[in-house]
This record gives structure tokens, C-alpha cells and sequence, in this order.
């Protein structure tokens, strides 16, 4: 998604990929305490303090989502500026993705003539780096009316000023992938309304074909087995390390022979569980709504499929609710069986 997904390509983009960052701003890989990934990669931003050559440089850690959201959402392409965003959000404690996002549909929106430095306190343009990292500051100290609403999400925001339909949020501010309709739907009506509930960013990657069910079904099924990695309280950076049988045989090890032996029916336990409690406490998966501009996307696959994205959306909110039905009637189920226990 490059300049709020006005557009999904760029030709300055290459200038912010991955190899870019390794070439010009890499210091170090890092990993967690015990993971055999080492996904963390540590960037260094060099800044002279006192002439004629006093430097100081600070590290600061970087993948595609941060990325995304502080480099092609607000068509900021110098690698080293992108990190200077980002330390500026991790000091104020912002989220960077849903603060770049929202600055992606400011800086939109001023462009439109919906809000104005009245509002914004700084002239926002894309690609201006030093106007964004004064622009942190103020949505985190809640400036004025305009960062208070925007600070409490973008929706909310746009609603006030206008602009809904290009907000780029699918439940929260988007994650970086503007690869088809099964992602858009998939954060849109996903439990946490995240790239991490399921791959259906992979699933536009690797399919073609406009089936609703088949898609849906990857989607259950992949959700499934994350509900359980996490449960497991391992990062999804390491799925791949950690399959079904690596996991089983870590249970087993610890003397936990009866879960490695039911790994599939846990997960569903706990999927089911969640989306359970989610509809308990009011979400109507039916009622949510995708902005006009997903509908205006064009993948490698061609423009989005309006029918098909819509398609989607019922066969998943009907999984849902199957899904959270079944639970409730097993968990009842448990409990009564858990009731005669106790009696006998």
C-alpha cells in the first residue's frame, strides 16, 4: 500500500524494501531470549550533535509492518528517515502501524481540503519525514479536537472531518498487505482485527481462483493452529519452527502426553472459546463494514472483485457464528459433566 493505498506500486518503493534496509541502515540481528529465529533486526540512525564531527547514533529495530505503515503508507522513502518515524513513535509509546495509517488519512484528508493546519498543526504532505515526527507528537499529547479523535482511531476521525471512505481500516488501522480480497476480509471480520489471526494475506498470494469457501476454510483452519502456537505462548515468527509435531514432541518431553496427542482438538477448543466470548460480548461479524477504498484496489490478480470480496464476508460470518454455537454447546456440555463429577 503505498500513499494511504492510493495506489499499490511505486517505482521509489524499492528504496525502502527489505534489501535496502539491510544495505544502508542494518547494524545487527537480535533474537528473543531462547528463539532460534532471530528476527529482530536493529537499524542505526547516525546524527551529528556538534560540529566540526561529534556523532551519536541510536539503534533502532524494524520489519515490513513498521515499514509499511511510517514508509509506503506516508510515501516516505528514504530508509533512514522512515526510522527516525518510527523512534519518534516508539518514544511517545504509539503504536506504529495504527499511527501511520492514521497519518496516511490526515495527510489525505488535508490534501482534500477536509482538515487544515487548524487542525493538523503541521502542513502534513507525503514524503515529508520532519512534518510526521512532529505530527507523533501532537496525536500523542492529543493536541487538539482533530489528534484527540484521531488518537482514538482513524474512523472516528474521519467521521467527524469526513473521509470515511478512504480510511484504510479493516476493524483497526490496516496491516501491510494489499494483496486481494481475502486479507481485507479476513482483518475486517478477524477476531483481533489482525494480520496475525490468519494468513489470508498468503491465501491472495497463492490462489486465484474466486472461491468463497475454499478460502474461508484456509482461513478456519490456519486460525486454528495459531490459536494454539500462541497459546503455547510462542511468537508467529517462529511457526515455521515450531510445527504441530516439533510442538507435540516439546509436550511430551515436559510430560504432557495427553494435549501432544490432542493438538487438534485443543486448538479448535480455544478458537471456538474466543469467538464464543467475542459474539457473547456484542460483535456482530455481519455489521462490519470495509471502506470504499479496498473496493478501488488493484493487485497483481487485476482490480478487486466487489462480488467475491462480499461472497467472502457472509461465508465467514456464518463460520463465525458456527463456530462460536458449537462452542457454546459443548462448553455446556463440560460443565454439566464437570457438575456430576463434583457431585459424585
Amino acid at each position: 500500500p503505498f500513499r494511504n493505498m492510493q495506489r499499490t506500486s511505486d517505482p521509489s518503493a524499492v528504496e525502502i524494501s527489505g534489501e535496502k534496509f539491510a544495505e544502508k541502515t542494518l547494524l545487527r540481528n537480535a533474537a528473543c531470549a531462547g528463539c532460534p529465529v532471530g528476527c529482530i533486526h536493529l537499524g542505526f540512525v547516525r546524527e551529528k550533535f556538534m560540529e566540526p564531527n561529534q556523532y551519536l547514533y541510536r539503534q533502532v529495530s524494524y520489519d515490513h509492518e513498521p515499514i509499511f505503515a511510517v514508509g509506503c503508507m506516508l510515501a516516505v522513502t528514504d530508509p533512514f528517515a522512515a526510522l527516525d518515524i518510527m523512534e519518534e513513535a516508539d518514544k511517545v509509546g504509539l503504536d506504529v502501524m495504527s499511527a501511520g495509517v492514521a497519518l496516511a488519512w490526515a495527510t489525505e484528508a488535508s490534501e482534500k481540503g477536509l482538515v487544515s493546519t487548524a487542525e493538523t498543526v503541521v502542513p502534513l504532505r507525503f514524503g515529508d519525514a520532519a512534518a510526521y515526527q512532529q505530527a507523533m507528537w501532537h496525536l500523542a499529547r492529543g493536541e487538539n479536537e482533530f489528534y484527540r479523535l484521531l488518537a482514538s482511531g482513524t474512523l472516528r476521525a474521519a467521521k467527524r472531518f469526513g473521509g470515511e471512505e478512504f480510511a484504510c481500516v479493516l476493524g483497526q488501522e490496516m496491516a501491510g498487505y494489499a494483496t486481494g480480497e481475502v486479507f481485507f476480509v479476513s482483518q475486517a471480520l478477524g477476531l483481533r482485527h489482525s494480520h496475525l489471526d490468519s494468513g489470508g494475506y498468503s491465501f491472495d498470494q497463492k490462489h486465484t481462483e474466486k472461491d468463497a469457501a475454499k478460502a474461508v476454510d484456509f482461513l478456519i483452519t490456519d486460525e486454528a493452529s495459531r490459536c494454539f502456537l500462541t497459546a503455547m505462548v510462542s511468537c508467529l515468527f517462529a511457526r515455521g519452527v515450531y510445527t504441530e509435531a516439533r510442538l507435540a514432541d516439546c509436550l511430551k518431553a515436559v510430560g504432557y502426553a495427553g494435549l501432544a496427542e490432542n493438538i487438534a482438538a485443543v486448538s479448535k477448543r480455544i478458537q471456538g472459546e474466543r469467538w464464543r466470548l467475542r459474539l457473547a460480548t456484542g460483535y456482530e461479524p455481519e455489521r462490519v463494514e470495509i471502506p470504499r477504498r479496498f473496493a478501488e484496489v488493484v493487485t497483481w490478480k487485476g482490480p478487486i472483485d466487489g462480488q467475491y470480496l462480499s461472497a467472502l464476508k457472509t461465508e465467514y460470518s456464518r463460520r463465525i457464528r458456527s463456530l462460536a454455537t458449537e462452542a457454546a454447546q459443548t462448553g455446556g456440555t463440560d460443565a454439566e459433566t464437570r457438575k456430576k463429577r463434583k457431585e459424585e
